[in-house]
């Protein structure tokens, strides 16, 4: 059998296979009225063939209280966007 030793996952670790989205050292920048911080284009995403170049985007946002008023909406007609919620306390993404 063999040992699997466990080392920290670091970008400088684990770049000969792939790129590893940490937060250390990215260029961030606040958003939405200062209620977000985006930390942008966290990983390279090759689709070059159809010449498009995808970005890796992760946002970091207070909580707003309730009653939410709203009062800006952004509208991106050619991107795609998802939102994962992150629980608080826990380092995992689901």
């Amino acid at each position: 059998m063999k040992t699997l030793q466990m080392e920290r996952l670091t970008r400088a670790a684990f770049a000969r296979f792939g790129e590893v989205i940490e937060l250390d050292g990215v260029r961030h920048f606040p958003i939405n009225g200062g209620t977000t911080e985006r930390y942008h284009d966290l990983a390279a995403v090759d689709v070059t063939a159809q010449g498009r170049r995808p970005l890796i985007n992760l946002f970091r946002a207070r909580p707003r209280t309730l009653p939410v008023v709203i009062t800006m909406m952004d509208r991106h007609p050619l991107d795609s966007q998802a939102f994962i919620p992150l629980r608080q306390g826990r380092t995992s993404w689901w």
